[in-house]
């Protein structure tokens, strides 16, 4: 087995339950103690008009929030503010919110309803489906449904985000995003690439390691069966 492909296997045999005392850094995300009703005044004034006050985003391009995995969510934020993950306007909108806020965001968008699933592909939900669930041992590509659960529901105490349901668009830039780190693309600017599911810097994360075999179809159809999972 190539050095790769060990790395790969140990971070996932590791996420799905059977090294609990090491898993990697997203797994031991502590959320501090938040506040609801403080976190959705900052909602109202900072981030309502892309996700929704509610945590429904009606841009595709911007991800659904609601009922959210609260580490998942807390862990971004911090990642967003500390820039270990990239992108403007996420950044802008974070100045001068503390750490305490940030948590308390987390805490109100993790406790509303969460979004409803939109439609995917029926064209491509087959084989979507056997890719997502069973992966593809020809190309070295582990099932999704190990970390993200087999309906999308992600994982709550490994801070790995609910999918199911989740704009096709938004998944498809970020798995791109991840495809670009982990095939260390040239050229690109840190907005293009995502390496903040590292649990160390410089190294290559799971995200990066598994979307780097994915194609451009892998990708869409992917995308779109995530849309309609719940």
């Amino acid at each position: 087995m190539k050095p790769a492909n060990k790395a790969l296997l140990a971070k996932l045999v590791l996420a799905t339950g059977f090294g609990i005392a090491s898993m990697n850094a997203s797994a031991i995300v502590t959320v501090p103690s938040y506040n609801v009703e403080a976190g959705k005044a900052i909602v109202d004034a900072n981030c309502a008009a892309c996700h929704g006050a509610n945590g429904v985003s009606v841009a595709p391009a911007q991800p659904n929030l609601g009922g959210q995995n609260i580490k998942y969510l807390y862990k971004q934020l911090v990642d967003f503010k500390t820039k270990a993950r990239r992108n403007g306007v996420m950044e802008a909108q974070l100045v001068g919110l503390t750490q305490q806020d940030l948590a308390n965001v987390a805490g109100y968008y993790a406790s509303q309803a969460p979004w409803t699933p939109g439609y995917g592909n029926k064209a491509t939900y087959a084989a979507a489906q056997k890719l997502y669930l069973g992966g593809d041992k020809s190309r070295g590509i582990i099932p999704c449904a190990g970390c993200h659960d087999p309906k999308g529901a992600g994982n709550e105490w490994a801070a790995f985000p609910r999918l199911g349901g989740q704009h096709a668009t938004y998944l498809a830039t970020q798995l791109k995003m991840f495809r670009a780190a982990g095939r260390e693309d040239e050229g690109l600017m840190d907005e293009q690439l995502r390496t903040n599911d590292a649990a160390k810097k410089g190294e290559k994360g799971m995200m990066q390691m598994v979307a780097a075999k994915l194609s451009d179809k892998d990708i869409k159809i992917l995308s779109e069966f995530l849309s309609a999972v719940h």
